[in-house]
């Protein structure tokens, strides 16, 4: 198969059986967590739905692939919070939370168009679990009854949309890899090293989308490294440190850089997730593997429940945040509850 998907192959198989046999459904969901490669996968299937080559197995070299995969194609329809964003100044955009009715039916003001080239339209959604009330509506009324030619494809990274929504589209809900198949896949596809395809494969969670993302943008691995540094710091911090940490992070959220600060927390969780698998001897899932020798000093100055008591709170936190609770309030109270060695 020519579809250049990592992984996820019972997807690829199940959608390419389909679209050969002329039951491609008329929408379609892939859900999973941000990473693991669902923009990718949403332009194969628009390439299988309208290979000239070969349908249903994307040739990646028929004009038609060839136009698909630049964003150039007429038939093909890409929209989500990137394209909602587009035009407005930088703080506006940075504040932009959920997918709005304009968005979706600027989306979808052409659909009731037949093919202008290709044998069927395709309209591709990112971060549809961002629709508000209103443009969910909307995309209901699409989906009930959309035309024959037609091929709508929703991108989330979670699959919390209105459960009508759901029930009206194939779902595929995509899972991260084993560490073992995206560093396999690193250095295969990337010549990466062995060792340094390891150390990218555990620090992906099995997202593979971001394992190859990271190697065009270092710099996002290095101010992942600083982070870690800062958030280890924490524990030996004064009251002081810890309480500016709390209100840069509650500037940066205040400033429509919400998630900076839930990309913190994450990466905090993780740590501290990588200190309760060690302190309980089964150490082999650790992601933060170059950080062992802290790790391992970590799991020797804390008890067992008070280090699952944080790594929870930490998640708490999270939700509370998106609940809109204060967030200066949120943040400053976990670090309260930081366990002292």
């Amino acid at each position: 198969m020519t579809w250049d998907i990592v992984g996820h192959e019972w997807a690829v198989a199940h959608l390419q059986r389909n679209i050969v046999a002329g039951r491609d459904a008329h929408a379609i969901l892939l859900s999973g967590v941000a990473g693991l490669g669902k923009r990718l996968f949403a332009l194969r299937i628009a390439q299988a739905l309208n290979c000239e080559l070969s349908p249903g197995d994307p040739c990646q070299s028929c004009r038609s692939c060839r136009r698909i995969a630049n964003s150039n194609h007429p038939d093909v329809r890409i929209a989500g919070m990137a394209s909602q964003s587009v035009g407005l100044k930088e703080e506006e955009a940075a504040r932009q939370k959920e997918l709005k009715i304009g968005t979706v039916r600027e989306w979808q003001r052409d659909i009731a168009l037949k093919p202008y080239e290709a044998q069927r339209r395709v309209f591709i959604l990112h971060d549809a679990e961002k629709l508000n009330e209103e443009a969910s509506n909307a995309m209901l009324k699409t989906l009930e009854e959309p035309p024959p030619y037609a091929s709508i494809i929703l991108v989330a990274n979670s699959a919390e949309l209105l459960p009508t929504i759901v029930s009206r589209c194939q779902l595929y809900r995509l899972r991260p890899l084993a560490r073992r198949h995206v560093a396999n896949a690193l250095v295969e596809r990337a010549n990466l090293p062995l060792e340094d395809a390891h150390l990218l494969a555990a620090w992906s969670g099995g997202r593979i989308g971001w394992a190859f993302r990271m190697l065009e943008q270092p710099d996002e691995l290095q101010t992942r490294q600083d982070q870690l540094d800062t958030l280890i710091g924490l524990a030996t911090a004064s009251p002081a440190e810890r309480l500016r940490w709390a209100e840069q992070r509650s500037k940066e959220y205040r400033g429509g850089e919400q998630q900076l600060v839930f990309g913190w927390l994450e990466l905090w969780q993780s740590w501290w997730r990588d200190v309760l698998l060690v302190a309980a001897d089964t150490p082999e899932a650790v992601v933060n593997v170059d950080r062992r020798a802290d790790l391992d000093h970590s799991a020797r100055h804390y008890q067992l429940p008070e280090i699952y008591r944080f790594a929870s709170r930490i998640g708490a936190t999270g939700t509370q945040l998106r609940e809109n609770v204060n967030p200066q309030l949120a943040l400053e109270n976990l670090l309260l509850h930081l366990p002292r060695s």
